[in-house]
């Protein structure tokens, strides 16, 4: 093998290399993206849920 093919193998695996980097953090970053949708979505539920329970211990109270 001569030095040019070796050094265009060596491109190539690290623009391989980069591209499957740059899809890992998509991919990272969107599942990071939709766990913290989720988290904020749970976390307004439980705070409409003890708003209700604290309605409904008031009602009970009378």
């Amino acid at each position: 093998m001569n030095p040019s093919f070796l050094f265009l193998l060596q491109n190539l695996t690290e623009a391989t290399t980069e591209a499957s980097h740059q899809k890992l953090i998509t991919i990272l970053s969107i599942a990071l993206i939709t766990t913290l949708a989720l988290l904020t979505i749970s976390l307004l539920k439980v705070k409409r849920l003890n708003k209700e329970i604290k309605t409904l211990k008031n009602d009970n109270n009378g």
